[in-house]
């Protein structure tokens, strides 16, 4: 059985004690979709990892599809939160590049988070539309009020910045396990693991 989120980090922080019930059913949910895929695990089977009724958890959610898009929220919070720390100091390239690192080390915390990620956005079942969605019309909100407020550069269309930035956040993130299974296949030492850099070209 999985356990419920794994770290104190996946949590966001917080200890199981310091949960409500909701809290803990999405963090389970959340949890077992990333080990497992949503699609081969049931409310039942998040109701045991919690300790609760399946009808706690349809107070909460309804659906099942509630619960999934109720851990689809949680997964855009954790993106806010890490957009949250970061102070709107220095010129736009270092405020643009600090809002980057602060999801990338949120998600390296995580990796619930990105395993989550993964299936919901890389398989092909369709089912991660929403979440896409929501992160790309986060970000380009974001991006918009960067630019409206002098902290973003604006040589590129805006379309271009909003790829360019969720690539900046989660590229490096998504494909750092495959670069590393490869160079560990191929014998190479784990210390000198090549670095990866992914450029977004438009304009």
């Amino acid at each position: 059985m999985a356990h419920m989120a794994g770290t104190t980090a996946d949590r966001g922080g917080a200890a199981d004690g310091d949960l409500t019930a909701r809290a803990r059913i999405r963090y389970a949910a959340l949890a077992l979709y990333a080990e497992h895929g949503e699609d081969r695990v049931s409310m039942r089977r998040v109701a045991a990892e919690v300790g609760v009724t399946i009808g706690l958890i349809q107070h909460h959610f309804g659906t099942k599809d509630g619960l999934r898009r109720a851990v689809d929220d949680l997964v855009v919070e954790r993106v806010v939160g890490a957009l949250s720390t970061v102070e709107h100091t220095g010129t736009p390239a270092e405020v643009v590049e600090a809002r980057n690192v602060a999801v990338r080390e949120m998600l390296r915390q995580n990796p619930q988070l990105v395993s989550y990620l993964n299936r919901a956005l890389l398989e092909p079942d369709g089912r991660g539309a929403p979440l896409l969605e929501a992160i790309v019309d986060l970000t380009t909100r974001e991006i918009e009020g960067l630019r409206r407020g002098g902290l973003a550069s604006t040589r590129a269309s805006d379309k271009v910045q909003v790829v360019r930035t969720l690539v900046d956040q989660v590229g490096e993130v998504f494909l750092r396990p495959v670069v590393e299974a490869i160079w560990a296949h191929i014998g190479g030492d784990p210390g000198e693991c090549p670095s990866i850099r992914i450029t977004v070209e438009g304009h």
